[in-house]
C-alpha cells in the first residue's frame, strides 16, 4: 500500500494532530532517498464540540482546507544478497579410528606404594574385531589382550605408559599420547604417604 493512503487512512480514522505530523515527517524521510514527486492532495481540518481535531479528504461544514503538496516516495535500492560461504568437507579420516588415549593412569599422577597400576585404553570408534591395542610401560610389553591392563608392584620413580592400535597384521592404526606417573615407596626417611599418613 503506497506510504499517501496509509496516511489519509491514519487521517480519516480521526487521528490527533501528533500522529498527522508523525505520518508528514515519516514521509519527507525519503528525500534523502531516491525520490519521485507525488500528486497533491487536499486535505480538510476542523474540531468538533469535545475538541477533538479530525482531518479528512471530504468536504466538512467548517472545516479548514490544507492543500498538502510535495509528499514524496522513495524507491530503496535492493540490498545485494550475499550466498552464505560453503565449508569444505571434513578430511576423511586416515583409519578407522577417530582417536585413541589412556585413560587411566591419568598424565601426572603421583601414586604411593600402589600393589597394581591399572591401565585403560579407549578407542573411538569401539575397538573393531580383528584390531587389538598394544600397550606398554617403560618400553616394555603389558601384553595385547583387551583394552585394560595392569602394572604390578611399579618400582619407585616416573613411568611412562604407551599404547597403540593395530590391526591382524600389526599396522599402527591409531597411536595414544604417553602418559607419565610416579610411584613413591615407603623409605626409612618417609615410611608414610605424604598424602595420607597412616
Amino acid at each position: 500500500m503506497p506510504a499517501e493512503a496509509v496516511c489519509l487512512k491514519a487521517m480519516r480514522s480521526s487521528v490527533r494532530r501528533v500522529s498527522v505530523a508523525l505520518c508528514l515527517l515519516a514521509l519527507s524521510v525519503g528525500a534523502a532517498l531516491t525520490v519521485s514527486p507525488a500528486p497533491a492532495a487536499t486535505l480538510y481540518k476542523w474540531v468538533d464540540a469535545q475538541g477533538v481535531v479530525h482531518y479528512s479528504d471530504t468536504p466538512h461544514d467548517g472545516a479548514e482546507k490544507i492543500q498538502v503538496s510535495g509528499a514524496q516516495t522513495f524507491h530503496s535500492t535492493p540490498v545485494p544478497v550475499t550466498p552464505p560461504a560453503t565449508t569444505a568437507p571434513p578430511a576423511a579420516a586416515t583409519g578407522p579410528y577417530v582417536s585413541c588415549s589412556i585413560t587411566q593412569p591419568t598424565n601426572g599422577a603421583g601414586l604411593f606404594a600402589p600393589e597394581a597400576v591399572d591401565v585403560a585404553v579407549q578407542t573411538q570408534p569401539a575397538l573393531q574385531p580383528g584390531d587389538y591395542v598394544s600397550a606398554a610401560v617403560d618400553g616394555q610389553s603389558l601384553g595385547s589382550e583387551g583394552t585394560h591392563f595392569r602394572i604390578t608392584q611399579p618400582d619407585r620413580g616416573d613411568h611412562t605408559v604407551s599404547a597403540e592400535v593395530r590391526n591382524a597384521d600389526g599396522t599402527v592404526l591409531c597411536t595414544a599420547s604417553p602418559v607419565t606417573f610416579s610411584v613413591q615407596r615407603p623409605s626409612t626417611n618417609a615410611p608414610q604417604s605424604p598424602v595420607k599418613p597412616h
